[in-house]
């Protein structure tokens, strides 16, 4: 069963626009203070290990939240409402069962002694870090289900009420326990959130036993969950290992601050283009929000980079500090890269949109995976020009498989 044409209208609205960008700025104000923060207490070092710790709360939700929930998004647009809290209901039963396993996967290794990603000092919440990954997926799962019945405003404030507690206890904490404090606040706002979600309405755990279409997307889940964390975190281990953690958090510093346009072009097509693509009733339709999605996101934000790169030295210095070691020169590689990485996106969920899940994880090989070999098999002491390429050459590839995958999957892009 296909969207009444009223509610196919009402996903195409462009005032829905607003909401969505409203949506994807919370959340990436949020991890900038967070980041701002931190850099004023610790400096880049303390940046590094908290994105470090976020890595490995990211491979437990992002397994269900990068492929199940996004899947649902996508679903919950093109049914009628009467399915939509199945949906939610399924989605809910296979991400808390997926992240489960991972969960105790990642546990097992972090005992083993497998997880050594940080140093000694922060060895130790290691398992925390984990647990928050756990009871960010059903809270994650809730804003992807508003985001494809249309409600970004709901999904913003959910993401909100998620931030603000992990930001008080932040700016409380005593110093030598930030990280701490962060993780502390996370698992308390999540195991609310989770089971005020499991005990709320009957109809919702009716569901969790039904099955409506979402497991195409584990694999998915599991490629861009797993993989991409995964890869950034050894990335950063190796940025550590061959030149220093200053440049680990130098590095981590650029992604953030381009994550300021990559993030809100990633969140639009999330929140706004992902249920338009998924609604669309023809090919012609699905072409034609292809084309829109890359005239309102990708033109826009690849402009929005180029300033942000004239005006680098003085937004590291408002979002973390001054004396940074990156400049222009430095960062352009970056910069490219993160270009081709918003020009894979549009490509990406129109795979999600088809329900492509298995170009969707075979791509994920050559995104941050690819990324992270790069940098294992440069030769001698990494340096920021030389990391910025293997950025670049990444991004290329997976832009360039992704675009090969939509071709051969809709015909549409000849």
């Amino acid at each position: 069963m296909t969207l009444p044409a009223p509610a196919l209208a009402e996903i195409r609205r462009p005032s829905r626009l607003l909401p969505a960008l409203g949506f994807v700025l919370t959340g990436l104000a949020g991890r900038a203070l967070i980041d701002k923060l931190l850099a004023l207490r610790g400096g880049a070092e303390l940046v590094a290990h908290w994105a470090q710790l976020s890595s490995l709360a990211d491979i437990v939700a992002g397994v269900t939240l990068a492929g199940i929930g996004i899947g649902l998004t996508g679903r919950v647009a093109g049914v009628a409402p009467c399915r939509q809290r199945q949906l939610f209901g399924e989605a809910l039963r296979l991400g808390l069962m997926l992240s489960g396993a991972c969960l105790l996967v990642c546990v097992a290794l972090a005992l083993s002694g497998r997880l050594a990603l940080l140093p000694a000092p922060q060895a130790g919440l290691v398992l925390p870090a984990l647990g928050v990954g756990w009871l960010a997926v059903a809270p994650g799962l809730l804003t992807a289900w508003l985001l494809g019945r249309g409600q970004p405003g709901r999904a913003m404030a959910c993401v909100a009420a998620m931030l603000s507690a992990p930001l008080l206890a932040l700016a409380l904490a005593a110093s030598g326990a930030e990280l701490a404090s962060l993780l502390a606040a996370q698992i308390l706002v999540g195991g609310v959130a989770t089971a005020l979600l499991l005990t709320g309405e009957g109809s919702w755990r009716e569901a969790l036993a039904q099955r409506h279409g979402l497991r195409p997307f584990i694999a998915a889940g599991i490629a861009i969950g797993i993989l991409s964390p995964a890869a950034t975190a050894v990335a950063r281990m190796e940025i550590a290992a061959s030149a220093s953690w200053e440049i680990a958090g130098a590095v981590q510093a650029l992604w953030r601050s381009s994550e300021w346009i990559t993030a809100i072009a990633a969140g639009l097509l999330n929140a706004h283009f992902l249920p338009r693509l998924a609604a669309a009733r023809d090919a012609a339709g699905f072409a034609a929000e292809l084309r829109v999605a890359s005239r309102q996101v990708l033109a826009p934000a690849t402009l929005a980079l180029g300033l942000l790169w004239l005006l680098l030295p003085q937004v590291l210095a408002l979002l973390y500090r001054e004396g940074l070691p990156v400049d222009r020169v430095d960062a352009l590689a970056f910069f490219a890269g993160d270009a081709l990485r918003m020009l894979s996106w549009i490509f990406l969920f129109g795979l999600f949109a088809c329900g492509a899940g298995w170009a969707v994880s075979v791509g994920e090989l050559l995104s941050l995976p690819l990324f992270a070999a790069l940098l294992w098999l440069l030769p001698g002491p990494l340096s920021l020009p030389a990391i910025g390429l293997a950025w670049m050459l990444a991004y290329a590839v997976y832009a360039g498989f992704n675009g090969w995958a939509l071709r051969r999957v809709t015909g549409l892009l000849r």
